[in-house]
C-alpha cells in the first residue's frame, strides 16, 4: 500500500471520528450558552431570558444524544470522544440547570436554599458521572447505572420553559404547591442518580431519538404557548421515565437473556 493511499486512509478515518466530536462541541457550546442566558436574564432583569436558557439545555440533549449515534453509525468512536461526553454533560446537563434553578429560586423567601438546592444537583452529576466513567465500560449501552443526569435537567428544563411561557408573573416552581412537587422530585432525581437502579438508553435507538428530538425542535419552531404546552407533556414523559425505567430495563435484560 502506498503512502498516498495511507494518507487518504487517515483522512477517512479522522473524517468519521471529527464529525461526533464537532457534535459534541456544539452540545458543550449550548450547555454553557443556557448558563450565559441565565446570568444575562439575571442581570438584565428579564425572567422571559430564563426560557432560551430552557431551550439551550434541551438543545444541548438532542445534540448529546446525536453525536454517540453518529459515532456509531459512522464508525468514528473513540476514547476521547467518550470523555469529552462526560464534561459535556457535567456542563450543560449538572451545572447548566443547577443555575437556572438558581435564577429561579431568587424569587423564592430562603437564599439558604436557592444555594443547597442547586448545589445539590452540582454534587449529584458530578458523583453519578465519576461513578458512570468508573462501572460502566460500556458507557450506558447495556442500560445506565442510576437515573441519567439527562432526566433532571430535562425536568428542570422543561418545567421552567412551561412555567416562565404560560405563568410569567406567577413563579409557580418557586413557591406554592405546584413548587413543592417540582423541588421534591429534584431531590427524588438527583438521589436516583446515585442510586444503583438500571435505566434503559433509548437515545441509542432511532426510532425512539428521532421522534424525540422532532418533539424538541418544536419547542423552537412552534408558538411559545403551543412550545409551553408540549414542554409540559415532556415533564410528564420525564417522570414516567423514573417511574417505569427499572421495570422496562429489567424486562428487557430477561428477553435478552433467553434469546
Amino acid at each position: 500500500m502506498t503512502k498516498d493511499h495511507l494518507q487518504k486512509l487517515r483522512a477517512i478515518a479522522n473524517w468519521r471520528r471529527i464529525i461526533p466530536t464537532l457534535v459534541t462541541l456544539s452540545a458543550l457550546f449550548f450547555g454553557f450558552a443556557s448558563i450565559l442566558s441565565t446570568l444575562e436574564s439575571m442581570r438584565l432583569g428579564v425572567p422571559a431570558l430564563l426560557a432560551r436558557s430552557a431551550q439551550y439545555i434541551m438543545l444541548a440533549l438532542i445534540l448529546d444524544g446525536l453525536d454517540g449515534n453518529l459515532a456509531r453509525w459512522l464508525k468514528g468512536s473513540t476514547d476521547f470522544g467518550a470523555e469529552l461526553d462526560t464534561f459535556v454533560d457535567f456542563s450543560a446537563f449538572g451545572a447548566a440547570p443547577a443555575v437556572l434553578l438558581y435564577a429561579l429560586l431568587l424569587h423564592g423567601p430562603s437564599p439558604f436554599w436557592r444555594t443547597i438546592l442547586p448545589s445539590a444537583i452540582v454534587f449529584s452529576g458530578a458523583l453519578r458521572l465519576s461513578k458512570f466513567r468508573l462501572k460502566d465500560p460500556l458507557r450506558g449501552q447495556g442500560g445506565f447505572i442510576g437515573l441519567p443526569i439527562t432526566v433532571n435537567s430535562s425536568w428542570i428544563a422543561l418545567s421552567a420553559f412551561a412555567a416562565q411561557v404560560l405563568y410569567p408573573d406567577d413563579h409557580i416552581l418557586v413557591t406554592g404547591p405546584v413548587s413543592m412537587v417540582f423541588q421534591f422530585l429534584i431531590i427524588v432525581m438527583i438521589s436516583l442518580q446515585l442510586s444503583n437502579l438500571r435505566y434503559p438508553k433509548p437515545s441509542n435507538k432511532v426510532k425512539y431519538f428521532a421522534p424525540a428530538a422532532l418533539v424538541v425542535l418544536l419547542l423552537w419552531i412552534l408558538s411559545e404557548t403551543y412550545a409551553a404546552w408540549i414542554a409540559s407533556i415532556l415533564v410528564l414523559g420525564c417522570l414516567a421515565y423514573v417511574l417505569t425505567g427499572p421495570m422496562i430495563h429489567k424486562r428487557s435484560a430477561l428477553k435478552r437473556a433467553e434469546h
